[in-house]
């Protein structure tokens, strides 16, 4: 198996940012009504960094994979810096190819926190911004 999938599968079982108690300042929570992955995020800001993160959820293990790996990727980065991450941003850091249909399931976790960053702005992320 490559490694990156074996990573993912390893994240998928042995989560490091699922259900974790956080007083988050931001939350959110997103669906991909396409295959049922659901998610919810958590987020601790300070000043204008990304200091705690969880997220609870249910789905296949790119999503529950990708989301888990975020808590890792966006950790002292500042909201700015969140909001500007893309979905190519997303692939790397998961390191497999995504294939079109699956890209719903690795975004999931991106859209819902950026989204809950910017939940008093007037327009909310969609899946047309990413694919």
């Amino acid at each position: 198996m490559d490694i990156y999938a074996q990573n993912i599968l390893d994240r998928y079982k042995n989560p490091l940012h699922k259900d974790k108690k956080l007083d988050a300042t931001a939350s959110r929570k997103e669906a991909n009504h396409s295959c049922g992955d659901s998610i919810e995020i958590n987020l601790k800001i300070e000043g204008d960094k990304a200091i705690g993160y969880s997220f609870a959820g249910a789905g296949c293990a790119i999503s529950m994979a990708s989301a888990d790996m975020l808590g890792d990727l966006i950790h002292d980065m500042t909201t700015d810096e969140i909001l500007a991450l893309k979905k190519e941003d997303i692939y790397e850091m998961l390191g497999i190819e995504i294939s079109l249909r699956r890209s719903k399931c690795a975004l999931l976790s991106l859209i819902t926190i950026q989204n809950a960053l910017i939940e008093k702005q007037e327009k909310l992320k969609s899946w047309t911004d990413y694919i």
